[in-house]
């Protein structure tokens, strides 16, 4: 008895073929990309402990593979590069340091393959140096070495810094952070201004220990500050402390900090306030703060 088979079954058939072997093909590619990112993880673990306990050679940053540049002026623009140190066919322990203060730690370290690949670090104690609990509002100012200013618009101007030394290697002191500056709380959002580096310890400290990172109380407003050359500069809005910032700009020589001018207001977290007649007094609020 003869078959006849339509053309249409011939289709049909056809088509269901080729579903089953894409879902099939798709489904094993899914698998193996899953596979090979686990593996990559894992693998990179086993080299950065390997890297850590073997025996090292320190050498020159310039040794390291071009590879790595992509790294530096990405993910690591912020930072530079303070030691390098060979394993001898695993791979570089590079030691960092950091401009941006938000991080949690200013050092910290970062490890390479032979070919200049960033090994996915899975160390928590590691890897929480260069986590942050807040984030810089931009524009922020850095008084240089020489005495001359960079402003950062952006995240992306980090590289303005690290070019500058690259341009002026006789110097190694790092820029000096221009107060005050206005953070924002990844935790809740919310943004605050920290008025001189007390403050901004402050606050990584309540990072670190996992507290309440709102400031313990904010100046009410408005106030004002003597400058280090007798100038008064009023600040009757938040938007106002950037007069502070310019002045320090205009006197990158200047060492002594604006004193405030008593009597002030301050408010604390609860909303209840408090007169703060002079200096004494207004340490005593942050000491108490601090216990």
């Amino acid at each position: 008895m003869k078959t006849t088979i339509s053309k249409d079954n011939v289709l049909k058939s056809s088509i269901l073929f080729f579903t089953i072997t894409a879902f099939v093909l798709s489904v094993l590619l899914f698998t193996s990309c899953s596979d090979s990112e686990g593996v990559e993880v894992t693998d990179d673990t086993s080299l950065i402990e390997k890297i850590e306990s073997a025996s090292k050679t320190s050498v020159e940053a310039a040794s390291l593979p071009s590879a790595t540049a992509s790294t530096f002026n990405g993910e690591l623009a912020d930072s530079y590069i303070q030691k390098v140190d060979l394993a001898q066919g695993l791979g570089f322990k590079v030691s960092i340091g950091t401009d941006d203060v938000t991080k949690e730690e200013i050092d910290s370290d970062v490890f390479f393959t032979i070919q200049g690949r960033q090994l996915i670090d899975t160390s928590e104690k590691r890897t929480r140096r260069r986590k942050k609990c807040f984030e810089f509002v931009f524009p922020i100012d850095f008084i240089m070495p020489d005495n001359s200013s960079i402003t950062l618009n952006s995240k992306q101007d980090w590289g303005l810094i690290k070019t500058w030394y690259e341009e002026n290697p006789d110097f190694s002191v790092r820029p000096e952070i221009v107060f005050p500056i206005d953070v924002t709380l990844k935790e809740d959002g919310s943004t605050q201004t920290l008025i001189d580096i007390d403050e901004l310890k402050a606050v990584k400290n309540s990072c670190k220990k996992g507290k309440d990172k709102r400031k313990c109380f904010k100046l009410v407003l408005p106030v004002s500050f003597t400058m280090e050359d007798g100038s008064v500069i009023e600040v009757a809005k938040r938007g106002d402390f950037i007069k502070l910032r310019r002045w320090k700009k205009q006197n990158p020589d200047a060492t002594v900090k604006p004193a405030l001018n008593f009597p002030v207001d301050i408010q604390y977290r609860d909303k209840t306030t408090a007169t703060i007649n002079d200096q004494t007094e207004y340490e005593a609020a942050k000491e108490s703060c601090s216990n």
